[in-house]
């Protein structure tokens, strides 16, 4: 009996349906119990015998599919006990996952190699697996497994590609340990991470790397662009930037331009903002998903800042669909921060407080410290704008305070002192307005500084102290005029001029 005639003839006993004439014939139980009962059917033996026929018969037919057909193959090799064979295809499973910006089932994938791999016995060649595997997996979860977990995934890495002796993949595993650490508000001079950085410089000086040898300093810079010294962070980067930019990967020269641009963007310089904008949206186009995602998360966070809502909303929009799409959580945080904000100044609230409110669930999991104050604060002052009366701030500013990051305290301070306004707690407003302004003062963010000094000075008038909410507002609009904010400076020249009618917080 030929294969098209039984066929047939379980098509017309109803186990069986065409699915498919083209691009070739394909059938499909009709039924997952039918599936079920006939492959119990079978004795383990027959099972073996077949997976392994159907994973030869796939290797023949499609020798130039094998990339997109690994997690099958590694399914037939593995039921059929063909032990090395199913972690290959489970790798190569992992890497077209991860190509295509999978990253749970890139996860997934390179999570099974590991639970079928060997225990190291000594081999070399097994030791190296082990880590490539193992590198894989914290790969593809870097942007949405919890710290602790990812830490020590990284961490139970450094003994392994360190006696493999590879210097790339060393350099690599601490590069990831340094950056993951430092995303999470721990300080440069914390001892594991110190470990991880001069270990990268003593690699990239002993290999004539360029490159790697500027690398911790882009990092550092990086961390001080979004949790530490804006100014300190733009000349680190500064420095770094030239050595990094034959760098290829999403971590590197992209990732570090794009931090440059915010930097520039939070002190007001948005020429020179736009232009490592451009230049990070160029690099990441050539690299993956997070290159791309983060260039994005970037260029949005430069339109807010330069007050341009309307051109930052549907890039954050875009950032944090297409993260929540691939799992990158890390991405879909610091979005929602641009987008949560962006709604909140223009008044929508509800739909602020829904976007802040997935960030805020998210860093809670990830537990990434330098966005999780933040997305706290903001949404703990949204959900006072709509009409909820309880809203705590300590928490998110010992956070801040903890890991050294004023910019943080300095928007968590304001979001405080609007909620005092909303309540007209006028002493308590006017203090975090002031400690906010000065911390935005010495640190250079002069396009915030405007904003919050507007605040201040209208709720100086509320409060019935017109003289000196006269000068605050004055130091605002010289702010918004020096920066080129134009329509935020007119707005405040019509307040001004018509004698301080008041204006929403948003």
């Amino acid at each position: 009996m030929t294969a098209g005639i039984e066929l047939d003839t379980l098509e017309a006993k109803g186990l069986i349906r065409l699915a498919a004439v083209q691009p070739e014939l394909e059938y499909l139980f009709r039924h997952a119990l039918v599936q079920d009962a006939a492959y119990g059917s079978l004795l383990k033996q027959e099972r073996r015998g077949l997976h392994a026929r159907g994973g030869q018969a796939l290797e023949e037919l499609y020798p130039d599919r094998r990339a997109e057909l690994a997690a099958v193959l590694a399914m037939h090799f593995e039921q059929a006990g063909e032990v090395e064979k199913a972690i290959d295809y489970h790798v190569a499973a992992g890497n077209y996952a991860l190509q295509r910006n999978a990253l749970r089932e890139a996860h997934d994938a390179f999570d099974h190699a590991a639970t079928l791999l060997p225990p190291d016995d000594g081999d070399e060649a097994l030791r190296r697996r082990r880590a490539e595997v193992r590198l894989g997996r914290v790969q593809a979860g870097y942007s949405f497994l919890p710290g602790p977990e990812l830490f020590d995934e990284l961490d139970g890495l450094v003994p392994e590609v360190e006696a493999i002796g590879d210097q790339a993949l060393a350099a690599k595993v601490h590069m990831l340990i340094a950056l993951g650490r430092l995303q999470s508000g721990e300080s440069p001079d914390e001892p594991l991470v110190k470990r991880s950085l001069d270990r990268m410089a003593e690699i990239g000086e002993a290999t004539g790397d360029r490159s790697l040898r500027a690398l911790p300093i882009a990092l550092i810079g990086m961390r001080n662009v979004f949790s530490g010294s804006v100014r300190t962070g733009i000349r680190q980067l500064e420095e770094a930037l030239p050595l990094l930019d034959d760098r290829h990967d999403s971590i590197g020269a992209a990732f570090a331009r794009g931090a440059l641009g915010v930097g520039y963007g939070t002190v007001g310089d948005f020429e020179k903002a736009e232009e490592a904008a451009r230049h990070a949206k160029e690099i990441a186009a050539k690299g993956d998903l997070i290159a791309q995602l983060d260039a994005l998360i970037m260029e949005s966070m430069i339109r807010s800042s330069r007050g341009e809502l309307d051109a930052a909303i549907p890039l954050a929009q875009e950032c944090v669909t297409r993260s929540e799409e691939t799992g990158a959580s890390a991405c879909v945080m610091s979005s929602a921060w641009v987008l949560g904000d962006a709604f909140h100044r223009l008044g929508r609230f509800k739909e602020a407080r829904e976007i802040l409110k997935r960030g805020a669930d998210i860093s809670a999991i990830v537990d990434r410290k330098v966005w999780r104050p933040t997305l706290q604060a903001w949404l703990a002052g949204t959900t006072v704008a709509l009409g909820e009366r309880e809203a705590d701030f300590e928490d998110a500013l010992q956070t801040a305070r903890s890991i050294g990051n004023p910019i943080g305290e300095a928007g968590i301070l304001s979001k405080r002192a609007e909620v005092a306004v909303s309540r007209q707690e006028w002493p308590a407003a006017l203090a975090d307005f002031e400690a906010s302004a000065a911390i935005l003062e010495r640190e250079g963010a002069r396009p915030t500084l405007a904003r919050v000094l507007q605040a201040w000075g209208e709720t100086l008038r509320a409060a019935g102290q017109t003289e000196a909410a006269e000068r605050i507002l004055r130091r605002s609009l010289a702010t918004f005029e020096e920066l080129r904010l134009d329509r935020e400076a007119q707005v405040l020249k019509t307040e001004l001029s018509v004698g301080g009618t008041p204006l929403s917080f948003g």
